[in-house]
């Protein structure tokens, strides 16, 4: 009988690597590393039903760099083939040290964010309906869902009428629609000629 049998020691558990950051209301689809490491995420918006919508954004958290259109005459949403090729290109050519993890901001400042992309996005001669889609470029910073995003548009609508209006349409068959109008910009030009 051998009183000293020789026992190998428990593998050691592998350390515990937290989850990999994802900002509220998006849906990380790719994360590449650049040149000396810092994450570029190929995101979409994550629909209430937690599927993934159809539109990405490329975003640096090095750089902090974001690209949410196509570099065409007709810029559209990127899809994603052309937000991989995007994300790859820019991971391939940063230099960009590693970030912090962007802050979430408080409601207020949030609130101020979608205010201040809804007044970037008037146009000179036409409304147009308003969509999440708006704030594409705001969405890792912004770190709100797409709900929040709609909840706010009729506190922003009353506050900044010249900005947003609210309208409703009722169908023939009693279905409601409500719109969250872009108002278009007012004609400096003729404001100074009727004064």
């Amino acid at each position: 009988m051998n009183f000293f049998l020789r026992r190998s020691p428990a593998p050691a558990a592998p350390p515990q690597q937290p989850d990999p950051w994802t900002p509220e209301g998006l849906l990380v689809r790719v994360r590449y590393a650049n040149l000396v490491g810092a994450q570029v995420l190929l995101y979409t918006r994550a629909l209430s039903d937690g599927q993934a919508s159809s539109d990405h954004g490329v975003h640096c958290l090095g750089c902090t760099r974001t690209w949410t259109m196509t570099d065409n005459t007709y810029p559209r949403p990127l899809d994603f083939e052309r937000g991989s090729e995007r994300a790859a290109e820019h991971a391939g050519e940063c230099r960009a040290l590693p970030g912090p993890i962007p802050t979430r901001p408080d409601d207020e400042t949030a609130v101020g964010m979608l205010t201040h992309r809804i007044a970037r996005s008037q146009q000179a001669d036409f409304e147009f309906s308003l969509h999440t889609t708006e704030f594409a470029a705001d969405r890792v910073l912004l770190q709100r869902t797409d709900g929040w995003i709609y909840e706010q548009f009729p506190v922003i609508a009353e506050q900044r009428p010249d900005l947003l209006a609210v309208t409703t349409d009722t169908t023939s068959a009693g279905t409601t629609h409500v719109y969250h109008q872009v108002q278009r910009r007012a004609n400096t030009r003729t404001q100074v000629a009727a004064s």
